[in-house]
């Protein structure tokens, strides 16, 4: 889980509410379509946060953790003499994956495993840490907003991220100068 909500950006909710059914991890591919909300012990299916459906292409690497998680997933069902429901949850304490995991105990654990490896961070980092690299690798804003599911084209993570599209733009002013021909024909020194 942890693993998917940091390639993602995803929210904590739309993790526990994914389904097996969302994910193709033929094509490498999840669609976010509902959320799980929480207050106190109750639990909900709700719509994402921007009450939209998202799909966020994933890497070989979290596809492979997948599909390792599913074969655990599978073997525990069988020893219990069940199956994994075509429409379980992808992360639930139920053998048949027939609950979502509950986000405050995401949170909890989260916290707890951060503490014992001596880590001050918090889940939501998760989110913010896959927004930094996505943009410190130069990947434009508008594709960036939309992996996490901001709304507004981008304006939600420009004023999130402003500092990391600071830098990339200064990335971006230094690589085009380096390029640009000087007025007596030769080529500006390469800066890194």
């Amino acid at each position: 889980m942890i693993w998917l909500l940091m390639t993602t950006g995803s929210r904590r909710g739309e993790v526990c509410g994914l389904r097996w059914q969302q994910l193709d991890l033929e094509s490498g591919v999840v669609t976010f379509r509902r959320s799980t909300g929480q207050i106190g012990g109750s639990l909900w299916e709700k719509d994402t946060k921007t009450h939209q459906d998202r799909r966020v292409t994933l890497d070989s690497e979290i596809v492979q953790v997948l599909r390792e998680h599913r074969a655990r997933c599978e073997e525990r069902a069988a020893m219990l003499r069940t199956a994994v429901r075509r429409d379980g949850y992808v992360f639930s304490p139920s053998t048949d994956g027939s609950t979502p995991t509950k986000p405050d105990t995401v949170t909890q654990r989260y916290g707890r495993l951060a503490a014992r490896l001596g880590l001050r961070t918090h889940l939501h980092c998760l989110r913010h840490y896959s927004a930094t690299e996505l943009i410190a690798a130069g990947v434009d804003v508008r594709t960036v907003a939309g992996r996490l599911g901001h709304a507004g084209g981008g304006s939600t993570t420009l004023r999130t991220y402003t500092a990391f599209v600071q830098e990339a733009d200064q990335r971006a002013a230094a690589a085009l100068a380096a390029r640009r021909v000087r007025p007596n024909g030769r080529s500006a020194p390469v800066i890194d």
